[in-house]
């Protein structure tokens, strides 16, 4: 699994998401490519190594598009790589979530999620507003008088000028 630089620390891939650009992430996507031909002819794997006897003749790698889901900018795309094990209950064994973000580590998303998200908070601000027309108690502030805090030794003193 060094391959996929995951990280040296414990993470628990269904709920960990490692960033990687988009360049690195590409050339991921190349090498898996280039494993899975060199299992499906039965070679050695692209760093000269034997390929275990369980994928010879079947792709070894497995990766899906998904949507993960960030507050402020919305949905961004998730790449889910899956090792595709006979051995696993399901078939399958998640080994890493990937997120694309840009040098800066800042999330990418496609123009398709910007417009998904800019339109659902339009919708929630016109919801708000239809919401605060039919009941105007919505738009009241709050009116508490706070009184005023001392420490104990200042509000000693102050009850003591007010009592004379």
């Amino acid at each position: 699994m060094g391959e996929f630089k995951l990280p040296e620390t414990k993470f628990v891939p269904e709920v960990d998401e490692i960033s990687i650009t988009l360049a690195r992430f590409r050339s991921q996507i190349d090498w898996i490519n280039e494993y899975n031909l060199c299992a499906r002819q039965g070679k050695l794997d692209p760093a000269g190594d034997e390929i275990p006897a369980r994928y010879i003749g079947r792709n070894r790698y497995w990766a899906i598009e998904g949507e993960g889901q960030d507050p402020t900018v919305g949905a961004y795309p998730l790449f889910s790589i899956y090792d595709l094990d006979p051995r696993a209950a399901d078939g399958r064994v998640l080994l890493a979530r990937y997120r694309i973000t840009d040098s800066g580590g800042n999330l990418v998303q496609t123009r398709a999620m910007a417009a998904k998200h800019i339109q659902a908070a339009r919708l929630e601000a016109e919801r708000k507003e239809r919401m605060a027309r039919k009941d105007p108690r919505l738009n009241n502030t709050v009116d508490v008088h706070m009184p005023a805090i001392y420490r104990p030794a200042k509000a000693q003193e102050k009850a003591l000028e007010a009592l004379k």
